[in-house]
């Protein structure tokens, strides 16, 4: 096994989010970032990053650096920080990193979002060029379900099965049936559903789902 396997596999089972606001957080030019991470391990590091960037800033020790945005299950991409002659980081920067990286993938998912007066937060990935969905018509879609800490708790995906429902019958939480009939047919979409429109009180899923939760969806309108 490569020092850089050896070195992902340490920061994976060793990694700890201690999460901070980074309002010391100054070392950058411009305050024009979604999200700055921080962690009380490593007082000289911050990291800032924006919803619609392909890079992230990143300082430590000093050096501000431009790293390349990527997914942390995506074992190339940390192979490929990890080793970045120009970029050269340290394996404690690497590790510092991959924790920004994982709590952005959580934070993201609260930015960009356009509100319905019922509270139903919708946030447009990519617009299909069908129709807006009927009252009564069935739809049928592929989603993925989180908590507002990225607990994914459903997935159709997950099953390799779609999803069918008719629209605006009650036969799904509301903020679903508010939600779906705003988006045309081959859209993908995030729904931002506050808990009077998804399970309120009583929560769901034998506990997966606590009491008064928001939910964050990734739904994608296939017919």
């Amino acid at each position: 096994m490569s020092k850089v396997i050896l070195l992902i596999c340490f920061v994976f089972l060793n990694a700890t989010n201690l999460l901070g606001q980074c309002e010391q957080c100054k070392m950058f030019d411009d305050d024009k970032s979604d999200f700055c991470y921080t962690n009380e391990q490593f007082d000289n590091y911050c990291a800032q990053f924006g919803e619609n960037t392909e890079t992230f800033k990143f300082r430590g020790d000093g050096k501000i650096k431009s790293i390349p945005m990527g997914r942390v299950e995506d074992f190339d991409y940390l192979k490929t920080i990890a080793t970045n002659k120009k970029l050269k980081i340290s394996k404690w920067e690497f590790l510092f990193i991959l924790e920004g990286l994982k709590v952005w993938e959580v934070e993201k998912r609260k930015f960009g979002y356009e509100y319905e007066e019922s509270g139903l937060g919708i946030k447009i990935i990519s617009e299909g060029d069908g129709e807006l969905p009927k009252s009564g018509e069935k739809v049928e879609v592929h989603y993925t379900g989180y908590l507002e800490d990225g607990t994914k708790f459903d997935s159709s995906l997950d099953r390799g099965k779609t999803f069918s429902f008719p629209l605006g019958q009650k036969r799904v939480i509301a903020g679903w049936d508010e939600g779906v009939s705003k988006l045309k047919k081959g859209s993908v979409a995030w729904l931002r559903i506050p808990p009077d429109l998804g399970y309120g009180s009583r929560g769901a899923g034998g506990g997966q789902i606590p009491p008064n939760a928001t939910l964050i969806f990734r739904i994608e309108v296939l017919k």
